[in-house]
């Protein structure tokens, strides 16, 4: 074969072939180079151009946008780095380094599971006319509209009770729950439990319904601007007398009643306004009078007229909660078994919603 100029020297033809071969190598390999680095660079805007508006799943006809997957899947990312070392949950590429299962598939997979209860949750409020508007975007301009009623109050000098304003988590998470616990008493009420099914229950689990201390009391009640010595002088009298009637008329001022408490059922009131006076007569024996003590704005003294140790409470006691509890666990499998019946539809790629939880998880 002849020999051919190149760059004005004499190569032989077959160093020519070979380095016209070696130019078509590196050209393919930077090609395929700039190829990779405009794929990533792709994905990565098609991530950034999606809006925080923009639906990214679906459940049960559900919408779920990005600025909602992202606020429940940071939820989670407490939880997941608690599974980890200081060092290892600091590493920069920690949510994507694992073997078995990343980090960031584990954070995923919570939220998506999540999502799952909620979303089926929301079709079920809209389905029994709870609530009319359950997506996202309608629950964040509900916010927006009580947080401008609570700054108005606060500004007119009306008390406003709990958060003066709420954060897209907190009241996000306020209304699920309130949505979720009035679907739990609608569910319920299609349930009927007859009395025999309860007391059979009630038989077979006995202990569960066993107090461990069972107390009845003499409570003497006084409001607290009216002094401690009237109810002083009404607990020494309490030592000798326990007829409500005799010591309402010698003590108008007191409120006096007879109250039976017990381990399961504390009479503490839903505030817990009245864990104190539990506490004291758990602790007090027949014929016992109590020195006068603080509850809220109250005095209180009390004698202990009657106390039991692993006392059953009597069925009638505990069947309305008895019957209470099960209606509430049959509403929660009713739910259960429609989450899992349910599956997640991406609105966009696997890939791209990778990305979008990365962009809330290392901001």
């Amino acid at each position: 074969m002849k020999n051919s100029n190149f760059f004005g020297m004499t190569v032989p033809a077959t160093e020519r072939n070979k380095r016209v071969s070696m130019r078509n190598r590196y050209g393919r390999a930077i090609l395929c180079i700039m190829t990779v680095f405009c794929a990533a660079a792709f994905l990565g805007c098609g991530t950034k151009t999606v809006k925080d508006n923009e639906v990214v799943l679906e459940v049960a006809g559900q919408p779920v946008v990005k600025a909602e997957y992202q606020m429940i899947l940071n939820s989670y990312a407490a939880q997941v780095k608690g599974q980890y070392t200081t060092d290892q949950a600091n590493q920069e590429d920690f949510w994507t380094r694992g073997q078995d299962q990343t980090p960031l598939e584990q954070i995923m997979e919570l939220a998506e599971q999540d999502i799952l209860h909620k979303k089926v949750v929301a079709q079920l409020v809209e389905e029994a006319e709870i609530a009319k508007e359950t997506d996202y975007l309608s629950v964040m301009e509900q916010m927006e509209t009580e947080n401008q009623k609570r700054k108005e109050k606060e500004a007119s000098g009306e008390i406003v009770y709990g958060l003066t304003s709420f954060t897209a988590g907190d009241y996000y998470t306020y209304v699920c729950t309130e949505w979720e616990a009035q679907l739990l008493e609608n569910l319920k009420s299609k349930y009927d439990v007859a009395d025999q099914e309860l007391e059979e229950i009630y038989q077979k689990n006995i202990q569960e319904y066993t107090s461990q201390i069972r107390v009845e009391m003499l409570v003497a009640e006084l409001r607290a601007e009216k002094g401690v010595d009237q109810i002083t002088q009404a607990a020494k009298d309490m030592k000798e007398e326990t007829d409500l009637e005799v010591l309402k008329e010698d003590y108008p001022d007191i409120n006096f009643y007879n109250i039976e408490m017990s381990s399961l059922n504390t009479q503490e009131g839903k505030s817990g306004g009245y864990t104190q006076r539990w506490l004291a007569a758990s602790a007090m024996q027949p014929g016992e009078v109590c020195e006068p003590f603080s509850i809220g704005s109250n005095y209180m003294a009390m004698r202990c007229l009657k106390r039991e140790e692993q006392a059953p409470e009597p069925f009638e006691d505990i069947k309305g909660i008895l019957k209470s509890n099960i209606q509430t666990q049959k509403a929660q499998q009713e739910i259960e078994e429609k989450v899992q019946k349910e599956e997640i539809a991406l609105k966009v790629t696997q890939k791209q919603l990778e990305s979008i939880a990365l962009e809330v998880l290392n901001p």
